[in-house]
């Protein structure tokens, strides 16, 4: 690639043939023929800065602090120009941070050469011998003093520089490989920063995730991450929430999220949010704490399930009316089982429970116990007559010929009623009343119900 004037610095030579010329006509500088000299200045410029160009290092910067050598003590001022030394060797050298300490090395050896020359009368001095040393020794001490000074200042930016260089590469290939976000904010909310793990998580890129910020977090979860950015503005050191974001799919998905007020941090000066998928443990959460409550044939809720919201109605916190508990038992389901198989008695559960949801209301709670046991909790009636009426529905429905495992069957209950008033009796009583009086109905045999009004 050819060489510009400006990097071949031509402009700065042509500048020192005229400075010369002028001072050589005044009688102050080059004894002898200025033009000889002029050639020597231009073509050593060139070469010199050219070989530097080219194939820059050491070697190249050796010729030009040489060639600055030679101008100079030729010139008759060497002696007292030495500063020159520290502008050629800091500017011309290419790693001066890494190879200050050559750099001076070298400009030691020109300096030395050039006032031996000058002290053994080959290279011309406007100062006597003694004078021109005195003013090498001090100026040479200054341009070393200086280089050194500049050249530690030098290694150390550039040892911060490749540190913060390493630091920034290590940060990037952490955030890159990581699966979760990363976003900075100002003091408004405005990212200004956000990981390129979005991409992954969220299936959107940077871009699209800053500008989609309106609709980003699910409406239901809008306040709770409102209350955590107002924390953090407040002082808060750190918080974490649970909220749902929007998919590039549509989906909403669980996030967890932890924030930290950076704010103070000259390195980062804003809000860290860092948020990563937790719908999968969401979902395993939920499934489990389903099944802990729930029933797994028929889907109604368990024993423990039906205790805690016995328990929580019988307190009376919520609930001031009547209320009433059916407990009810499938007549002949062993029967079922036995000439039928476990299929035909695991479809008749499931056709019982789908027939109990059924007749009751959306806030009654209905409950598989074990086996061929079922429960209702009805939580507001106005007398126990409209537990009677219930429990009749229920008992008709069942009785309703039903195509099932290829037979039609009709199913038998007895159901046990107890009625009371809540925060007037505790759970197991009541479900110990309901169940005497399911006792009571089957022995009968009539495939009906049985009252115990706790009702004074």
């Amino acid at each position: 690639m050819p060489l510009s004037l400006r990097r071949l610095r031509l402009p700065e030579a042509l500048l020192g043939v005229a400075s010369l010329t002028a001072l050589h006509a005044l009688g102050l500088a080059v004894p002898g023929d200025i033009w000889f000299f002029n050639a020597f200045l231009l073509i050593g410029t060139v070469v010199v800065t050219a070989l530097a160009n080219a194939r820059p290092g050491l070697p190249t910067t050796a010729l030009q602090l040489a060639l600055t050598a030679v101008v100079l003590y030729l010139t008759g001022w060497g002696p007292v120009m030495t500063f020159d030394f520290v502008i050629v060797g800091w500017l011309v050298c290419d790693d001066f941070a890494r190879r200050w300490r050559s750099v001076v090395a070298l400009v030691m050896v020109a300096i030395t050469a050039g006032q031996a020359a000058v002290w053994a009368g080959l290279a011309p001095s406007y100062l006597d011998n003694r004078a021109a040393q005195l003013a090498g020794l001090v100026g040479g001490t200054a341009v070393l003093t200086a280089m050194v000074l500049i050249g530690r200042e030098a290694q150390a930016r550039a040892e911060a520089e490749r540190d913060r260089g390493i630091n920034e590469e290590r940060f990037r290939a952490v955030l890159q490989g990581s699966h979760d976000v990363t976003v900075i904010t100002d003091a408004e909310g405005t990212p200004v920063f956000v990981s390129s793990a979005v991409e992954r998580v969220l299936g959107v890129t940077v871009e699209q995730h800053i500008a989609r910020r309106a609709d980003l977090i699910h409406p239901d979860d809008a306040a709770v991450t409102e209350q955590m950015f107002q924390q953090l503005l407040a002082g808060g050191s750190e918080h974490v929430a649970e909220a749902r974001l929007r998919h590039a799919d549509g989906s909403w998905r669980w996030h967890e999220i932890s924030a930290r007020n950076l704010l103070d941090n000259p390195a980062v000066r804003g809000l860290v949010f860092n948020h990563r998928d937790i719908t999968a443990r969401k979902t395993y959460q939920e499934k489990l704490a389903y099944e802990a409550t729930h029933d797994a044939l028929t889907g109604l809720a368990n024993l423990a399930a039906l205790r805690t919201g016995l328990t929580s109605w019988c307190s009376g916190e919520s609930y001031s009316a009547l209320g009433a508990v059916l407990y009810l038992d499938l007549d002949g389901f062993k029967q079922v089982n036995d000439e039928l198989g476990h299929a035909a008695g695991d479809e008749l559960l499931e056709f019982t429970a789908r027939t109990l949801r059924a007749c009751v209301l959306g806030s009654d709670l209905v409950a598989r116990l074990g086996g061929d046991e079922f429960a209702v909790l009805l939580t507001e009636i106005n007398d126990p007559h409209d537990a009677i009426t219930v429990a009749e529905r229920i008992i008709d429905r069942l009785a309703e010929p039903e195509p099932l495992a290829g037979h039609m069957l009709r199913v038998r209950a007895s159901v046990g009623i107890t009625v009371c008033r809540p925060g007037e009796h505790g759970a197991a009583e009541l479900l110990r009343r309901a169940d005497a009086a399911m006792y009571e109905a089957k022995r009968t045999g009539s495939h009906g119900w049985r009252l115990h009004s706790m009702v004074g």
